[in-house]
């Protein structure tokens, strides 16, 4: 700490220093609909130049001044002056100016799009993010690195989030690894170390201001994550005025959008004001049985105080509810005649006798966050930002549970014909089975009328408890955050070479989860037990969730099951200094954090009654991290760049311990991750010309994975987890994009990713019940050795392709096409076949054993057992009008997948899978056949998958004034 504050006081010191030099300002000037504007003079200081055919301009200032103003002129007439600071550097690009014709040249009879502002960004195409129902960190919203980069104008990125991400593709294989910052605030949680999208979810107008890097390039807002780092600037003062309304059609996850949004700009009084207001609906999305209705609202005010500082208030929240969709095996979908069969929902009668739609998998959310945020100019060099901010609220899912009852859920496999044909030998019942569910699809959802009848009719009581005892129910499982974050981020420009960056973060972060009996489905009451420890003949009082509370009977909306906190803090620094010459610049960077955990639970567990009440045992680590960078330029076009970086960090939170829903036991091999990270490339920027050419090596080494399943005859009916220790993951491949401008009008785009994700390491196994029916000790059972070196990272392509075509007309309209290449997507991998005695026995069978031990690949059939297509197809088009001189109105429309491909975003095998299984039924039910081999189509426990939407389009209507 002493040594940073004497840094910093010696940076005050060199501030004062100011040196004339050279600086050259370089840029494009483009009008509204993109095209290059030419013969504008631009000016600064006593330089002058005027812009080229191709809207390209060159501008030499001598100055001394860091910040300085660059006017633009047409006819003689003042357009609009841009603020340009150098920070240190010699040679300043500005990329694409939009240019703003002088009041008094415009014609105000003719159809004209104003600036860039106006031009559909990227929010507006929305480019789709398919939830999947096979991963709980999806449901959760978590973060997609393609979704959150979506207004970056780097073509790599912007194909990655406009057309790769309905493939499933993460840049570089990361799906949490992107820093995120809201008003200089980390917005990044503990819990997983990634940020929930749906949280500012319908608030497209103010977020389009940001800054994104994908790489381990240097930030002046944070140290970054090995996945780059994306801000966003929300503050009232740094949106456009305007007011805006539009509208939006869709087929996707939601079918309709209504948006309406407010601003001032900084007004003369030093005040700015924002205010927005959104609705997302859909009674029923793409995906049947799912629907959307999701609220947004945004309120922002700024205040100048004085010259040098800047005091500003954010709130914004979403209120969202949704239904979810569901991973299913091929099969199933098969029998309903579609890829998005989904097993979450089923009809059910209402009060007035009618056959309505209920999904199961309900999640429901509202997570609102206020930011206060202040900004200081302390002179001409230097600034210091701080800002505060507090996100509470609640998030719950619902889902199907049950006591004693026959599993209700409508893709369970004893319901399925090929469990019935390959398992039991009966071909006649599965054919039955086949021909029942054609002729009658409903039986392939949910029962509802079922269950209430079943709650209400079977006259089952828990001993003297008067009412019906509900065998199955709803249950909503709640994981309600809040957070207290804050960050402080001081910039001092020392001399013309040289700026240091400097910042320190706080977190401070609680959990609460818990469930409650969210609808008892005609019954009355539900028991607070575990129904698996009784099944396991353990006493009552061991199978109380709760032995603190004698009352066991719960109503709805009571807690049961579990309810604990997870509690985690975190406090960081970080230092960095950035240093420009003619032909070379460099940085140097480096960060430290401490951070502690532990749980606090609510319940003592029968099971677990002395590990599972009250605050657990604070589990402390400190940790380190230092990146740098060099970049040759060898004129204002070509650059060569290289960056590197190691770290070790903490384990995220959800993967400390063991089960903590009922205990606070630690995963074995708990340590710090150790990461290491290089990229090294070539890029080329020029008028006509972007591109660029990445080589990318990332190793994270001593991860935790959890599998957490279900599994019904282990000799202890209950939850568990398989859990892998001491995982290494590489992340390796080449990055290639470029953007050129072929004609005035026309322009192509490409981008490329080839990449090697990969586990490099046998990782140690664990595979752990959430209690031991014989034992009652929940001890961890040793699996050995998982032979996981060489599998592939799971659910995102290795090889992603994209080109497109984009013609924007004079007459203010553009239209666009993109074709995109998908391969080599393996899906996630079960533990328990790829160890010793997963394999045992199976030398002899060399197909078998790789049936059994490989990686499953969505894009080889052989393994699937059907064919998916590699290309997809994309249109999109855009109009702009002038309807007067300060109202226009843009219509803009999207189709995505227009051939209707049939794309695979991921999948995952099922714990209890075994094709050795599948293999010796057929044998036995074919006891004359010499060639039997695994059949996917025949396992009951085949791979789930989920699926890229079809042809899907958007339509949107927007009007501002």
């Amino acid at each position: 700490m002493k040594q940073t504050t004497l840094l910093l006081l010696f940076s005050f010191l060199v501030s004062s220093i100011s040196i004339g030099q050279n600086i050259t300002v370089s840029g494009i000037l483009q009008d509204g609909s993109l095209s290059p504007v030419s013969g504008v003079t631009v000016s600064a200081m006593n330089a002058s130049t005027v812009t080229d055919a191709t809207g390209f301009f060159k501008l030499e200032v001598q100055t001394a001044e860091k910040a300085f103003d660059v006017n633009f002129s047409s006819e003689g007439v003042l357009s609009f002056t841009k603020n340009v600071k150098t920070k240190g550097q010699q040679q300043v690009s500005l990329g694409v100016v939009y240019f703003k014709a002088p009041k008094e040249a415009v014609d105000e009879n003719e159809t004209s799009v104003p600036s860039a502002k106006d031009v559909i960004t990227g929010e507006d195409r929305i480019p789709t993010i398919t939830l999947s129902g096979g991963e709980e960190e999806s449901e959760l919203g978590s973060q997609n690195i393609s979704g959150i980069l979506s207004a970056s104008r780097d073509p790599f990125i912007a194909a990655a989030a406009f057309n790769l991400s309905s493939g499933g593709f993460d840049i570089r294989g990361f799906r949490s690894e992107t820093t995120v910052l809201f008003n200089g605030m980390p917005f990044n949680n503990l819990e997983r170390g990634s940020v929930f999208w749906s949280t500012w979810g319908g608030m497209n107008d103010v977020t389009r201001n940001r800054e994104s890097a994908i790489d381990l390039s240097a930030s002046s807002n944070t140290f970054g994550g090995i996945g780059g780092y994306t801000t966003f600037d929300i503050r009232a003062s740094k949106q456009r005025k305007q007011k805006r309304v539009s509208y939006l059609f869709s087929n996707r996850s939601y079918n309709g959008r209504v948006m309406a949004t407010y601003s001032t700009g900084m007004r003369p009084d030093g005040w700015a004001f924002t205010f927005l207001g959104s609705k997302r609906w859909a009674e029923e999305g793409y995906v049947p049985g799912t629907f959307y209705d999701a609220y947004s609202y945004f309120a922002s005010v700024d205040r100048k105080l004085g010259d040098d500082h800047l005091l500003g208030l954010t709130l914004l929240g979403a209120p969202i509810e949704r239904g979810s969709q569901g991973a299913a095996i091929q099969h199933a979908n098969d029998l309903a005649g579609t890829n998005f069969y989904n097993p979450n929902w089923g009809w059910q009668t209402n009060s007035e006798g009618k056959k309505v739609k209920r999904n199961a998998r309900v999640v429901k959310s509202h997570q609102p966050m206020a930011i206060l945020r202040h900004d200081w100019k302390i002179n001409e060099r230097s600034n210091l930002s701080t800002s505060v901010g507090y996100l509470f609220g609640n998030y719950g899912r619902t889902r199907i549970d049950w006591f004693n009852a026959p599993d209700p859920r409508a893709d369970y496999y004893r319901k399925l014909p090929v469990y019935a044909e390959t398992a039991n030998n009966f071909p006649e019942r599965a054919n039955v089975l086949t021909d029942l569910y054609s002729q009658n699809p409903d039986l392939l959802q949910l029962q509802w009328d079922a269950f209430y009848e079943g709650n209400t009719s079977h006259g089952r009581s828990w001993e003297s408890q008067s009412g019906n005892w509900s065998q199955i129910l709803l249950a909503r499982e709640r994981s309600d955050g809040s957070r207290l974050n804050g960050s402080s981020t001081y910039e001092n420009i020392v001399s013309d070479h040289f700026t240091l960056n400097a910042g320190m973060t706080w977190q401070i972060e609680k959990t609460h989860y818990f469930k409650t009996a969210e609808d008892l489905l005609g019954g009355d009451y539900f028991l607070n037990i575990d129904a698996f420890a009784l099944r396991d003949g353990l006493p009552l009082e061991v199978a109380q969730f709760n032995t603190n509370n004698s009352r066991i009977i719960v109503r709805e909306g009571d807690k049961y099951g579990w309810d604990y906190d997870i509690n985690g803090r975190k406090i960081g620094s970080w230092l960095q200094g950035q240093f420009s010459f003619n032909k070379v610049d460099l940085f140097v960077a480096g960060n430290m954090a401490t951070t502690d955990f532990w749980r606090t639970g609510y319940f003592r567990n029968g099971r677990f009654p002395n590990n599972s009440f009250g605050d657990s045992q604070k589990q402390d680590f400190a940790n380190f991290g230092a990146k740098a960078g060099l970049t040759f330029k060898f004129d204002g076009r070509n650059y060569i760049y290289f960056n590197a970086a190691a770290m070790n960090r903490a384990p995220t939170l959800r993967n400390v311990y063991v089960s903590p829903r009922n205990r606070d036991e630690l995963t074995p091999g708990l340590t710090e991750e150790k990461v290491t990270s290089w990229e090294m490339g070539y890029q080329h920027r020029s008028p006509r010309l972007k591109a660029r050419a990445t080589v990318y090596k990332t190793q994270i080494d001593d991860r935790i994975r959890f599998n957490r399943f279900f599994f019904e005859n282990a000799g202890s009916n209950n939850f568990g987890a398989f859990i892998l220790s001491g995982l290494d993951e590489q992340h390796a491949g080449i990055e290639l994009a470029f953007q050129a401008n072929l004609t005035t009008t026309l322009s192509a785009s490409g981008a490329a990713s080839f990449s090697d994700n990969v586990f490099t390491s046998r990782a140690d196994g664990f595979f752990v019940f959430d209690g031991d029916g014989e034992s009652n000790s929940g001890e961890l059972q040793a699996l050995g050795t998982i032979y996981t070196d060489g599998f592939v990272i799971p659910n995102s392509p290795q090889t992603a392709l994209s080109f497109g075509l984009n013609y924007r007309s004079p007459k203010f309209w553009s239209l666009s096409a993109t074709v995109n290449y998908f391969d080599r997507t393996y899906i996630d991998f079960s533990p328990i076949r790829r160890t010793a005695e997963g394999v045992f026995g199976l030398g002899d069978d060399p197909d078998l054993y790789n049936a059994t031990i490989n990686q499953v690949n969505v894009f080889n059939e052989d393994r699937t057992g059907f064919k998916i297509d590699h290309f997809t197809v994309d249109l999109f088009a855009n109009k702009s009008f002038r309807i007067s001189h300060d109202m226009f109105f843009s219509l803009t429309g999207g189709v995505t997948n227009l051939l209707n491909a049939t794309i695979i975003q991921g999948g995952y095998e099922q714990l209890r899978s075994n094709p050795k299984d599948v293999v010796a039924s057929l044998k036995n039910n074919n006891p004359d056949a010499t060639d039997i081999k695994y059949d996917p189509n025949k396992d009951p426990f085949a791979p789930r998958y989920f699926y890229a939407y079809g042809t899907n389009f958007f339509l949107m209507g927007a009007l501002r004034f």
